[in-house]
């Protein structure tokens, strides 16, 4: 079979590596140029009109990309992981809870903005604990809990100061306690293919959350082989909906669950990193096999083992800071061509993100200084992490960090969201 992964930044490269070593043709094309090295000496780089034809499959790994899926899609290819639809649900909140809405699920109380200074208007009226989410492809750690009303006023205020150009709406939600865990389906175009999974995971940097959030620090993900309640009350409502659009690619809804029920933040209809390669090492199929499968919409269930996954993203400096739009790639990746070491002995256990091999030397190629998850499998939550954190502590890369702490505090999470499953 043939693959191309038309990727943003490179984030799902490993993934396509692996479906080379199982003996298919494959090309990797990266459209962010500070991202271009990644994978470079690893994967073959290509351009998509020269390298696709009407045999190849299209993965796409993340959002923001759908107008060129569809067009792919319009052509009779075979694509996965994107699509207009994709995009609105992902960056138009007020798409997505039209979305959950219609479709029956229930989202916490919001409204929606345009001025900052009506935002902090409603704030000061209101005076409840709300959470500022903007709108569109901003970074993710723009998104803020408030404690209380007068934190936000101050948060709202040093947002519009540095990043309101950037902003083109954003909502105010109310806060609702309870546990956060993402739910899953991957979709074949005609519907859902079973398993669901579920995720959790924590974003903050630093032990004991503090710094700011991330993509994920860390995540324990596992397939549900049973009904599950949170997945019944979530995103299995939005089934008809995906079908209809004939989107092959993941949903994934991130929900707070309490006694009261399911309340949906948000969609992540594509691969969600760490996520999804932690949860991959529970595929007991070939990974061009299955993605071939639901690209086609011929593979209607998979088989997963019935273990718990978990994921560790090891980084180095700048990282978790993110790069500014046009930012030289020189200046803002200082660490660029620092060497990765033993690894070789882990390498099936390691999902490798923002590295390249330099004289036979895998090294980091520039980014923002993601430089692998790693993953372990287990019979309880607890043992799933045992793996990844002695395969860090033994991989050698100068200034490495990672969270020392989520051996205690992810499978907490866990037994926490059980009590609503």
């Amino acid at each position: 079979m043939k693959f191309l992964l038309f990727s943003q930044c490179g984030e799902g490269a490993q993934i396509l590596k692996r479906i080379e070593l199982e003996g298919n043709e494959v090309g990797l094309f990266i459209k962010d140029k500070l991202y271009s090295t990644v994978f470079d000496g690893l994967l073959p780089k290509v351009e998509p009109d020269s390298f696709v034809d009407k045999d190849t499959v299209i993965i796409f790994d993340m959002s923001g990309n759908g107008k060129i899926a569809d067009m792919y899609k319009r052509q009779g290819l075979l694509v996965y992981g994107a699509s207009e639809f994709a995009d609105k649900l992902e960056h138009d909140r007020q798409f997505g809870f039209d979305a959950m809405q219609k479709a029956g699920i229930k989202i916490p109380g919001f409204k929606g903005f345009t001025d900052f200074k009506a935002g902090m208007e409603y704030v000061r009226k209101s005076n409840k604990r709300l959470v500022f989410k903007p709108s569109g492809t901003m970074p993710c750690k723009l998104t803020y809990v408030s404690k209380d009303s007068e934190e936000l006023l101050a948060y709202l205020s040093f947002v519009e100061q540095h990043f309101n150009k950037e902003i083109e709406s954003f909502i105010l939600q109310d806060f609702i306690e309870g546990c956060v865990v993402s739910s899953e389906f991957f979709c074949n175009g005609n519907g859902f293919m079973w398993p669901p999974n579920h995720t959790v995971e924590v974003k903050k940097s630093m032990n004991d959350d503090l710094g700011p959030s991330t993509g994920c620090s860390g995540n324990i993900t596992w397939t549900c082989e049973e009904s599950s309640k949170i997945v019944d009350a979530g995103v299995a409502k939005i089934k008809f909906l995906c079908a209809s659009e004939n989107y092959a690619g993941q949903i994934d809804l991130n929900a707070v669950v309490n006694e009261s029920g399911v309340y949906g933040l948000e969609w992540t209809p594509r691969f969600g990193y760490d996520a999804t390669p932690t949860l991959l090492t529970l595929l007991s199929s070939d990974f061009g096999e299955f993605f071939h499968g639901l690209a086609s919409g011929q593979l209607t269930e998979a088989e997963f083992f019935k273990k718990d996954a978990g994921g560790i993203r090891i980084t180095i400096p700048p990282y978790p800071a993110e790069p500014q739009p046009n930012q030289d790639s020189e200046k803002f990746s200082p660490n660029k061509g620092v060497p990765i070491q033993n690894y070789e002995k882990h390498s099936e256990s390691l999902y490798f993100f923002e590295v390249c091999s330099q004289d036979g030397t895998l090294v980091h190629s520039g980014g923002t200084g993601v430089i692998a998850c790693a993953m372990g499998l287990g019979d309880t939550p607890e043992e799933c992490l045992e793996e990844p954190y002695k395969i860090l502590e033994k991989l050698q890369v100068p200034d490495k960090q990672y969270r020392t702490d989520l051996a205690e505090v992810l499978p907490k999470m866990i037994k926490e969201t059980l009590k609503y499953a």
